[in-house]
């Protein structure tokens, strides 16, 4: 069962493949590449609701590590 998910941002490819190099083998970590549509200008629900969105994390980083109990 993985315990850690790594998003990587859709334009950073290169940090995609250097996270998959890196945890090759490792069965509790998964790397995904974001597969959302952009949606500019739209209210996301983690706003709405007062918590910390994730992916403006992503944006400004290029990934996002989400542990998983």
């Amino acid at each position: 069962m993985q315990r850690v998910t790594i998003v990587v941002a859709r334009d950073r490819r290169e940090l995609f493949a250097y996270f998959e190099r890196v945890f090759v083998g490792m069965p509790d970590v998964k790397v995904l590449l974001d597969r959302r549509l952009a949606l500019q200008g739209v209210a996301r629900g983690a706003e709405r609701r007062g918590r910390p969105d994730i992916y403006d994390e992503l944006q400004q980083r290029g990934f996002v590590m989400i542990r998983l109990w």
